[in-house]
C-alpha cells in the first residue's frame, strides 16, 4: 500500500507564487473574515517596510471551532464555502478554494491563530505554525500542529499574527493595500456591513478622501441590469435625478453593434452597472450650484475613478485599478471622443452576485478567468456605456436643433418687432431709421455669412481630418511588414551574398528601410496630433510642443535632408492655450517649408535648414519659424492673401495650412507676421501669444 505525499517545497510554491504581491495575501485574510460575518476587521502592521516585521489581522466574526480548523482551515484546496455559498447572517461568501489564505499566512516564519467560536462562547482555541519545522521533513503530512484549547472571556472573533515577515513590503505595496481595503465594499451609497481599518498613514489619509461623497456632482448617472434571463435594460438619468431615457434588452444590447442587430440574451450571471459621470469644468459646477470645488472632485475621482467590479458583495482586484480598464472606456472615448465617459471622469460598479459560480476566479487571485461567461459581462457593460453614448449624442443633437430654430424665430421676431416700431415713426425719422436699420441688417447678414463660410471650412477640415486618421491607422501594417521584410532580406542576402551584398544591395535595401520609417511618420503625425487630451485648456510650454512636433516630423526631415534647430528660450515659453492649438501653429509653418525644400525649383543654399525660434518678453512669447528656402513668391499671391482660406501657389494644396495658423493665433488673443524674405533668406513667419506667468 502507498499513498500520495506532499514535499514541504509545494507550500513554498503555493504560498509565495500564488499571488503577485504580497498585499494580496493580506487581502484574503481580511476576506476570511467576512465570511465569517464579521461586522469590522483591523490590520496592524509593524516594521513592513524591512524583514523581519509583523502583521495582525483581528476580526469580530464567529470564530472557528476545533473541527472547523482541522477539517476547514488546515485543509488546503478545498473550502467549505464551496458547499455552502450563505453564511449564517445571509452573506454570500467569496472564498473558493482554500488556498487564498496559505499566500498571507506563508508570508512570514511564524503564524499564531487564535479564535473563540460563537458557537462555544468563553473557549478559546490557539494553533501555532513554524515554517521551518516543515524544511525539516520529507513530507508535509510528517509535522504535527497541536491545537491548545483554554478558557476565556473575550468576544468571539479571530486573530492571525504572522511574524518575522519573509518579504519586505514596498512604499507602493503598503498603498496598494490601502487602497484595496478603503475599495473593498465600496465609496458607494447605501449602507455597508462590513469595516476594514488599517494602521497605516496611506490608508486613514485614502479613508478621509474615498468616503466623502461627491455623487451629487455627478453630470449623469446610468443605472442599467441584466436579469437571470440575461436580458438587458437601462436606464440614463440628469444630474436632476431626472429619467431622460431608457432601454430595453434590443437597444441596449445592439448598441455596440455596428449592424445594429440584436444578438440572443446575455450568457452571463445576473448583474447590476451603476455608473457616475462627471463634467470636471467649473462651468459645469458653476451653472449647477455645486457645493464642492472641481478640484476636490477631481481628486477624489483619481482614487476611486473606473468601474469597479465586486463579487458578492466585495470589490475583486484588479478591475477598476489604474491601468486596467477592462471597459475599454478610455479606448472608446479616443475613437468617438463625443459625450462618453473616461476612467479619470467617472466612477461606477458592476455587481455580481453569481450563485450558481459561472465566474471562475483565478488561482493567483488576480481576478476571474476569460471564460465565455465573464467575456460576455464584460460586453454587457461596454454595450451599456455606448447606448448611453448614442442616448447623449442623440439628445444634445435635439437640443442644438432646438436652439437654432428658437434663434431663427427670435431674430425674426426681432426684426418683425423693430418694422412695426418703424413703421410707427413720423415719415421724416422712419427713413432716417429705416436706413440705419437696413445698414445693420447688412452688416448682420455679413458676418452670419462669415460665420457659416468658418463652419464649412472647418467641417471640412474635421472630415480631412477623420479621413487621414483612418488611412493613417491602416498604413501603420503594412509599413511595418515592408520593415520586418527588408531586414529579412538585408539577412539573408548579407549571408547569402557576403561581400557582394556590401556592394550591390546593401544600399538599395536601406533605402527601402528610410522610407517605411519616413511612411510611418506619415501614419504617426495625424493619429498623435488628433489626441483628445491635447484638446484641454492649460498652461503650455511652447518650447516642449515645438520639441515634440519635431521630434514627430523627424524621420520624414530627414528623408528630405532637411535639418532643424531649436533656439528656444531658456526657463520654458508658457502661454494659455491647448497643446493641440500650439501643435496646429508648428506643425502646418513646418509642413509649409517642408514641402518647398522638396520642390524641383525650391533653390536656395545645398544646406536645407530651417529655425523655430521662442524669445520672451514681460507680457509675450514670440515664436519666430524661419528657413533658408526660397521665400514666398509675392508674384503669385500678395503677402496678405496667403492667410485666405483656399488661396495657395500649390497645384495639390488646400490652401488651409496657414488659415489655420491665422485663426489658432487669433483664437489664443495673438497675432501672425509673415515676411516673404526673412533674416535666413527664406520665408520667415512671427506669432505673438499672451505670455503667462509660470509654467506651474
Amino acid at each position: 500500500m502507498a499513498s500520495l505525499r506532499f514535499s514541504p517545497e509545494i507550500l513554498r510554491r503555493l504560498g509565495e507564487e500564488l499571488v503577485p504581491h504580497p498585499d494580496l495575501g493580506v487581502i484574503e485574510l481580511v476576506r476570511n473574515a467576512y465570511d465569517a460575518d464579521a461586522p469590522t476587521c483591523s490590520v496592524e502592521m509593524h516594521s513592513v517596510e524591512t524583514r523581519g516585521g509583523r502583521i495582525v489581522v483581528t476580526d469580530t466574526g464567529d470564530g472557528m471551532t476545533e473541527d472547523d480548523i482541522v477539517s476547514g482551515w488546515l485543509l488546503l484546496g478545498k473550502s467549505s464555502k464551496a458547499e455552502s455559498t450563505l453564511t449564517s447572517n445571509g452573506r454570500r461568501k467569496v472564498g473558493e478554494k482554500g488556498l487564498g489564505r496559505l499566500a498571507a499566512l506563508r508570508l512570514g516564519r511564524y503564524v499564531t491563530l487564535t479564535t473563540r467560536p460563537r458557537v462555544t462562547p468563553g473557549v478559546q482555541h490557539v494553533l501555532k505554525i513554524d515554517w521551518r519545522s516543515f524544511d525539516a521533513v520529507a513530507a508535509v503530512e510528517d509535522v504535527q500542529l497541536t491545537i491548545t484549547t483554554m478558557p476565556t472571556e473575550a468576544e468571539p472573533g479571530t486573530r492571525i499574527e504572522i511574524d518575522d515577515l519573509t518579504t519586505a513590503f514596498k512604499p507602493k505595496d503598503v498603498e496598494r493595500l490601502a487602497r484595496a481595503l478603503v475599495l473593498l465594499t465600496g465609496p458607494f451609497p447605501g449602507p455597508a456591513d462590513f469595516r476594514v481599518d488599517l494602521n497605516a498613514p496611506e490608508f486613514q489619509k485614502l479613508a478621509s478622501l474615498v468616503h466623502q461623497s461627491f455623487f451629487e456632482e455627478a453630470e449623469y448617472r446610468i443605472v442599467a441590469e441584466l436579469n437571470d434571463d440575461g436580458r438587458a435594460s437601462a436606464t440614463l438619468y440628469d444630474w436632476h435625478g431626472e429619467k431622460i431615457a431608457s432601454g430595453g434588452h434590443s437597444a441596449v444590447s445592439s448598441a455596440g453593434s455596428e449592424r445594429g442587430d440584436s444578438p440572443l440574451a446575455y450568457f452571463t450571471p445576473a448583474a447590476q452597472f451603476e455608473l457616475w459621470t462627471f463634467n470636471l469644468s467649473a462651468n459645469a459646477f458653476a451653472i449647477r450650484g455645486s457645493r464642492h470645488k472641481v478640484s476636490e472632485v477631481r481628486n477624489w475621482l483619481r482614487s476611486v475613478g473606473g468601474v469597479h467590479l465586486y463579487h458578492r458583495n466585495l470589490r475583486v482586484h484588479p478591475y477598476g485599478d489604474e491601468g486596467h480598464d477592462w471597459l475599454d472606456m478610455n479606448l472608446r472615448r479616443v475613437r468617438s471622443p463625443e459625450l462618453r465617459p473616461g476612467t479619470n471622469t467617472s466612477v461606477g460598479r458592476v455587481s455580481v452576485i453569481d450563485e450558481e459560480q459561472r465566474l471562475t476566479p483565478k488561482t493567483d487571485r488576480t481576478g476571474f478567468l476569460e471564460t465565455p461567461e465573464f467575456v460576455e459581462l464584460a460586453r454587457f457593460g461596454r454595450n451599456v456605456l455606448d447606448w448611453a453614448a448614442k442616448e447623449l449624442l442623440r439628445r444634445r443633437e435635439k437640443e442644438k436643433g432646438e436652439k437654432q430654430q428658437k434663434a431663427g424665430d427670435k431674430v425674426e421676431n426681432a426684426i418683425n418687432r423693430l418694422q412695426d416700431t418703424v413703421n410707427k415713426l413720423p415719415p421724416q425719422q422712419r427713413r432716417e431709421v429705416l436706413e440705419a436699420t437696413n445698414f445693420l441688417r447688412s452688416a448682420f447678414d455679413e458676418k452670419v455669412r462669415a460665420v457659416e463660410d468658418d463652419l464649412l471650412l472647418y467641417r471640412t477640415l474635421s472630415t480631412v481630418g477623420t479621413t487621414t486618421a483612418v488611412f493613417a491607422h491602416e498604413t501603420k501594417q503594412p509599413v511595418d511588414l515592408i520593415d520586418q521584410a527588408s531586414s529579412v532580406i538585408a539577412r539573408r542576402a548579407a549571408r547569402l551574398l557576403k561581400d557582394d551584398y556590401a556592394k550591390n544591395l546593401s544600399e538599395p535595401v536601406e533605402t527601402v528601410r528610410r522610407a517605411a520609417d519616413s511612411l510611418r511618420t506619415y501614419a504617426d503625425i495625424p493619429l498623435r496630433l488628433l489626441q483628445r487630451r491635447k484638446r484641454r485648456p492649460k498652461v503650455v510650454d511652447v518650447n516642449e510642443v515645438a520639441a515634440d512636433i519635431v521630434a514627430l516630423f523627424g524621420p520624414h526631415l530627414d528623408g528630405a535632408n532637411i535639418a532643424v534647430e531649436l533656439q528656444l528660450a531658456e526657463g520654458g515659453a508658457p502661454v494659455k492655450a491647448t497643446v493641440a492649438a500650439i501643435e496646429a501653429i508648428l506643425a502646418n509653418l513646418l509642413a509649409n517649408a517642408t514641402y518647398i525644400f522638396t520642390q524641383p525649383h525650391a533653390g536656395g543654399t545645398s544646406e536645407r535648414l530651417i529655425v523655430i525660434k521662442t524669445d520672451l518678453s514681460p507680457d509675450s512669447v514670440f515664436v519666430t519659424v524661419m528657413d533658408n528656402g526660397p521665400g514666398i513668391d509675392t508674384s503669385k499671391l500678395s503677402i496678405d492673401d496667403i492667410w485666405l482660406p483656399g488661396t495657395t501657389t500649390r497645384e495639390d494644396g488646400t490652401g488651409l495650412g496657414l488659415t489655420i495658423v491665422r485663426d489658432a493665433t487669433r483664437d489664443l488673443k495673438g497675432e501672425v507676421f509673415a515676411k516673404p524674405v526673412g533674416e535666413m533668406g527664406g520665408a520667415e513667419f512671427n506669432v505673438e501669444l499672451p505670455r503667462v506667468t509660470s509654467l506651474s
